[in-house]
């Protein structure tokens, strides 16, 4: 079988991203273990220090003037089977309707595969402490303050934000033989920004995990009273200040106090993050900076995430893989995929930073239910080797082609 992946841009094994880093996987995957022939089509290079990944069989550079025999040329040269088209730059979804007419009339099915929460777009966040920060620091203060507003009066103009996502969502999807999200849970929301109401071409296909390792019944008998946030540091998305008002609370508790909080991680937010800490008094907070967060996660006995919204958010994976309970706000629908509350970690309503305090506290307690939910986290993340989740694309690509 013959392969064309489409991304926005070139792929490296160097490069970071989602949508490049899962298309390294399963390139890598789908060559080496089930010999098919992958190809791949792009709309900008990647820069001179990464090298393009060498396994795809050949490369076609697309761009939004849409070359339509160039591109059949190209399908037909390499006889290929499927054209799967991942999540396109909004400039460049305009070349879906010609290149899906074009795979059809040269044999090959398409499928768009989007990486992210339905609406992510909508999906802003703004604070009094990130707005007043902003105005004291001179740092950004008209657009934080504008944040701020926006958040506030979120369901007034949410439906208005929505008419004007429709053609982003509903274009690929009209123009696909199936679409695939990264969960089951994104079927209802994608169809309500789509303006869409059958489900019909609808699939879920989730990310696979990026360790090949699994934390050990001794590496959760070490664990340390850590807990840890794993976060590129951009409040807008990742709401971190959350976290640093729960764990307020959690250093006025006596009974905790030989636990502490590091911040795993780098981003523009960090200097509002430190004065936070410093604002507050907290004395248990750690700032580790970008590292490898492996080592983390394998001493770490709590997990939080606050975020706004994520597609199948990667550190949740990598975080149960190494047997760490997780407490997260239900902010998104992928987080019931990887998390079983009361199981492998806690769910608590989003937004509501007394349940998720008591959440952290009652696990920090309680060292039994603590060890337990490790290694229910580790036997759970198993469902996502990537042998099984290429398997889950293998069957789609049989479907499409017979």
């Amino acid at each position: 079988m013959n392969l064309l992946t489409i991304n926005s841009f070139n792929c490296s094994a160097q490069a970071s991203g989602g949508v490049n880093q899962t298309t390294v996987a399963l390139t890598t995957y789908f060559t080496q273990q089930c010999g098919i022939n992958c190809y791949l089509g792009f709309f900008e290079d990647i820069p001179k220090k990464f090298e393009p990944l060498p396994l795809f069989k050949g490369r076609i550079m697309l761009n939004r003037h849409f070359d339509k025999e160039a591109f059949a040329k190209f399908l037909t040269t390499n006889h290929i089977d499927v054209v799967q088209v991942n999540f396109l730059k909004k400039q460049n979804l305009v070349v879906m309707p010609q290149l899906y007419e074009t795979a059809h009339q040269c044999g090959a099915k398409v499928i768009y595969a989007f990486h992210m929460c339905p609406g992510f777009q909508l999906h802003t966040y703004g604070s009094y402490e990130r707005t007043k920060y902003g105005w004291l620091h001179h740092d950004n203060a008209l657009a934080e303050t504008k944040k701020w507003f926006l958040t506030v009066t979120q369901k007034l103009w949410m439906p208005i934000g929505r008419r004007i996502l429709q053609s982003k969502y509903r274009i690929p999807y009209e123009h696909c033989d199936k679409a695939v999200v990264l969960s089951k849970y994104y079927f209802e929301p994608y169809l309500y920004y789509a303006g869409v109401k059958s489900n019909d071409k609808m699939t879920a296909i989730c990310n696979a995990l990026r360790f090949d390792q699994f934390a050990t019944d001794k590496d959760i008998a070490t664990k340390e009273k850590t807990v840890i946030v794993v976060a590129r540091f951009d409040e807008d998305t990742k709401r971190l200040s959350l976290v640093l008002r729960a764990w307020r609370e959690i250093e006025q508790d006596t009974c905790l106090k030989e636990w502490k909080l590091q911040l795993v991680g780098d981003g523009r937010d960090m200097p509002f993050y430190r004065y936070l800490v410093d604002t507050w008094h907290l004395q248990r907070v750690e700032f580790t900076g970008q590292q490898n967060p492996l080592e983390y996660y394998r001493k770490a006995s709590l997990f939080l995430m606050t975020s706004t919204a994520e597609g199948w958010p990667m550190v949740l994976m990598e975080a149960v893989q190494m047997g760490v309970p997780v407490v997260a706000m239900d902010s998104f629908g992928s987080l019931h995929d990887i998390v079983t509350d009361g199981l492998n970690g806690r769910i608590v309503p989003n937004n509501d930073i007394a349940a998720f305090r008591k959440a952290m506290e009652e696990l920090m307690y309680d060292e039994l239910s603590r060890n337990q939910m490790s290694r229910n986290a580790v036997e759970s993340s198993k469902r996502f080797t990537i042998d099984r989740i290429a398997d889950a694309w293998l069957q789609l690509f049989r479907k499409l082609k017979y």
